[in-house]
């Protein structure tokens, strides 16, 4: 959604916004990188950093995390979160396997479970088809089961 947004945003037909969208890559990257993923729960940043970032928006308009900043604090943070920074990457390889496994159930849950017995009659797909009409059955049989491994 946001990735159509700016598609429309930057190729318009006008043509003093050729080559916008060179110069608005890196703002795009920077959000990219510092937005958590639905499936790790953190942003690419604190995976590799073992913090969250701060934004340059917070910066330039005095944000609360700002303004109450204090060294002191920030020190004493940083070694705890040092601490629990392995902590947290295991979370997140658990929350990607949770969220890999919605994925798969997603897929395949219009899968239907198949299973064959002797003599029953089956088709085979035709793996080349080069010089065939374009009505031309892509199956090759009826074939026999003969055995079920």
């Amino acid at each position: 959604m946001i990735l159509d947004a700016l598609k429309k945003h930057l190729y318009e037909k006008e043509e003093k916004n050729i080559g916008r969208w060179l110069r608005e890559l890196p703002s795009v990257l920077w959000g990219l990188r510092t937005q958590p993923s639905r499936n790790t729960g953190v942003s690419p940043y604190f995976m590799v950093f073992g913090s969250e970032v701060v934004l340059p928006a917070d910066i330039a308009f005095c944000s609360p995390r700002v303004e109450n900043y204090d060294e002191e604090v920030s020190n004493q943070a940083c070694t705890n979160d040092l601490d629990l920074l392995e902590e947290e990457r295991l979370t997140s390889c658990l929350r990607t396997a949770k969220y890999l496994e919605g994925v798969r159930r997603y897929y395949n849950r219009n899968v239907k479970d198949r299973s064959f017995v002797v003599g029953d009659l089956v088709l085979k797909r035709k793996l080349r088809l080069d010089g065939l009409h374009k009505l031309t059955s892509h199956w090759d049989g009826p074939y026999m089961v003969k055995e079920v491994t």
